[in-house]
């Protein structure tokens, strides 16, 4: 392991094809300037709905009657869509409760999509692949980790999101995991060549650069705050990494897996010392101990690969996603073999991120493009809260007051941003009069239930 170069390398070496840049290339300006998506029907589409039949004039019909016997059938067809000349009054009456009902429900449809655009931002676009995300912690800031190895900073708000800076050349290539610290001060960040870095979040100025902090060819694929002045970083050959920013290096190396490290987070055990929990590709839950730099215990093998873990119930249990798209989880203090499995709503879907929302709520991201909430303790399904349609959601952070969710994937240059606000006051008994839990849309999701569409009507 080599010591960490303070000065960052340099490299004119362009981009490769491969990093992933976007087929059509777009200008400087273009790439760090937002756009949202027009989620609500356009006004052109309403005024074909809303518009009347045209008029016939006067001297079109005189013109018409004078005409040609052969055109008797069409003055026939002309007569019948004219109102002048003697109309039928009852006609036109249904014609104009027709219209009324119609209007009601377009009206009730803008109602409606006016509703779900207005209490969250609109989609932040940007010109490169992401690679990463990570809200601040204190400010209405998100930071994007993105393919040609900048962080760029966004000020989001429900009206616009605004491109506040962006901090050149981080990495050279591809962010692969980005995280704001605790305070916000900072931003960790590990991009495709195993180059870690600690950089100043306002200046982009580097505090601690970590050259080659993994084996070549093994990128970064988690990291973890331990405290302040520690952090732990895994990659695809199940190396974990504890690293110490005031010694400028590695403290310990451990591997005891040979899969990828999908994901890592610190958690206190009995005697209120920090170990580090790692889910696994083959399946295991490893425990290290960060004061012995030893493993404390695994898991037995689950049956499928372990993407993500989180700890809810105040910390007394841990939630570990798996491929196959159900929860497991674990009693903290007993990580030898998972107590309790909930089984997954979509066949086959692999949960690829979890984020708990609150002590019994937790949101997962599928790669069947959905994104699914579920109250654990008891568990239940409770709907789905977003929709990436075909596209795999492999990205998902939640604001600092829990009101917005961000998402994305590894494919796509757009943040889609949620709100979730309703689960501060969640009634889960209110909540399953609802039909089919499984498939319906909860009030973030741009979706509206075909039972909801014509609820303003009544």
């Amino acid at each position: 392991m080599c010591m960490p170069d303070l000065q960052k390398p340099s490299d004119d070496s362009s981009i490769s094809d491969e990093e992933g840049v976007p087929e059509e290339e777009q200008s400087d300006e273009d790439i760090y300037h937002s756009n949202s998506d027009n989620d609500s029907s356009s006004d052109s589409s309403l005024d074909v709905i809303l518009q009347d039949d045209e008029d016939v004039s006067d001297d079109d019909i005189e013109e018409q009657e004078g005409g040609d016997d052969d055109d008797d059938d069409d003055d026939d067809e002309e007569e019948e869509n004219n109102d002048g000349g003697g109309g039928n009054e009852d006609d036109d009456e249904d014609e104009e409760v027709e219209e009324d009902e119609e209007d009601e429900v377009v009206a009730a449809f803008l109602s409606a999509s006016s509703d779900r655009n207005r209490n969250h931002p609109p989609n932040l676009s940007v010109g490169c692949l992401i690679g990463g995300f990570s809200f601040h912690p204190n400010t209405n800031v998100i930071a994007l980790g993105l393919s040609n190895g900048d962080i760029a900073m966004y000020k989001y708000s429900n009206e616009m999101n605004e491109h506040l800076r962006t901090n050149d050349n981080v990495h050279l290539k591809k962010v692969m995991v980005l995280e704001f610290n605790e305070t916000g001060d900072y931003i960790y960040s590990a991009c495709k060549d195993n180059n870690v870095s600690v950089s100043d979040a306002e200046t982009g100025k580097m505090r601690v650069y970590f050259e080659k902090a993994h084996t070549a060819g093994s990128f970064v694929t988690a990291l973890s705050f331990i405290d302040e002045n520690l952090f732990a970083t895994g990659d695809e050959d199940g190396v974990v990494n504890v690293w110490d920013i005031r010694a400028n290096g590695c403290r310990f190396s451990l591997k005891k897996t040979e899969d990828s490290i999908n994901s890592m987070i610190t958690i206190n055990n009995s005697n209120n010392q920090p170990t580090l929990a790692c889910t696994s590709g083959d399946g295991t839950l490893t425990i290290i101990d960060l004061s012995t730099k030893k493993m404390v215990v695994q898991s037995e093998p689950y049956k499928s690969v372990l993407t993500s873990c989180v700890t809810m119930k105040r910390k007394t249990k841990v939630v570990c996603g798996t491929g196959e798209g159900s929860l497991i989880t674990f009693n903290t203090g007993d990580f030898s073999v998972f107590n309790d499995e909930f089984p997954c709503v979509d066949k086959g879907a692999a949960v690829n991120r979890l984020v708990p929302v609150t002590e019994n709520i937790i949101i997962s991201a599928l790669d069947n493009g959905k994104i699914r909430a579920t109250n654990l303790f008891p568990n239940c399904h409770l709907g789905i809260v977003g929709h990436h349609q075909d596209m795999s959601v492999d990205l998902l952070d939640i604001s600092d007051n829990g009101h917005l969710l961000a998402s994305t994937s590894y494919f796509s240059s757009i943040v889609k941003f949620w709100n979730i606000e309703f689960f501060e006051d969640f009634d889960l008994k209110k909540h399953f009069k609802k039909i089919n839990p499984k498939e319906f849309n909860l009030p973030s999701s741009n979706v509206v239930n075909a039972t909801d569409f014509f609820s303003g009507l009544q």
